[in-house]
């Protein structure tokens, strides 16, 4: 199902060209001295825009699904990073070792010192979701691959389990790495064509929003607030998003 925001975008387009084909409808009558709300460069833009809408959708489900993928080899990073501490307390590994295991441990697990679940602050300005995520899972990967270095120089530690041998955590680690980075490939051009349609639909004066805006003051100034003319296209609605 298409979210609010993908159905507020594509309304827009679609809106723009209703206001083309009305535009179009009054024939000679509608004849701008702004050549950039003629009828051939509105149509252009609409063109363009629609396409930077699909291409959105496009680049977004090869995203969408490699994104799924890494949740879902991340997802027994957490629980075997626990079990690689609690190996180190029965092998009995030195109270420092423990100490740093269990810094470690925190930080995989989202953690402070005193347990708690890290939050954003209130009132804190929103940042960037795939920047903000992204850089979690760097840590992850950053801060599992410190756990395993301290497990492996760790003399004490010597797993009989498959999971917990070094050799293993190492393949693992492996793994998040490959799968993070094909997340990142993947958002270049997802990102990009996301930009690419805030600058076709929003961009100040140039985007189909501001374009249609001047579209419908050129003619209330021709036909006039109160003409069947205007009020065709003064209820067409457009939002940036």
């Amino acid at each position: 199902m298409a979210s609010n925001t993908e159905t507020g975008h594509n309304k827009n387009v679609t809106n723009f060209e209703t206001l083309i084909i009305a535009c179009t409808g009054f024939g000679a009558e509608y004849n701008p001295s702004n050549t950039n709300i003629t009828i051939p460069v509105l149509t252009t833009q609409h063109t363009e825009a629609k396409a930077s809408v699909k291409e959105v959708k496009t680049t977004e489900t090869p995203f969408n699904n490699v994104e799924g993928q890494r949740k879902t080899i991340f997802k027994p990073l957490k629980p075997t990073s626990t079990k690689v501490l609690n190996a180190l307390k029965g092998a009995s590994a030195p109270a420092t070792v423990i100490s740093d295991a269990e810094t470690i441990n925190r930080k995989i697990q989202g953690k402070r010192a005193d347990n708690t679940i890290e939050e954003v602050p209130t009132g804190e300005a929103p940042k960037d979701k795939n920047s903000v995520s992204q850089q979690s899972y760097d840590m992850q990967i950053d801060h599992f691959e410190k756990l395993i270095e301290l497990a492996d120089i760790e003399p004490k530690y010597n797993p009989n389990e498959e999971p917990l041998k070094i050799v293993t955590l190492n393949n693992y680690k492996t793994e998040l790495e490959t799968i993070n980075t094909a997340v990142k490939t993947a958002y270049i051009p997802y990102k990009t064509a996301m930009q690419t349609r805030d600058i076709k639909l929003y961009a100040p004066e140039t985007g189909i929003v501001d374009t249609a805006k001047t579209v419908k003051n050129y003619v209330k100034s021709v036909f006039g607030a109160t003409s069947p003319q205007y009020k065709q296209i003064s209820k067409l609605i457009f939002r940036k998003i």
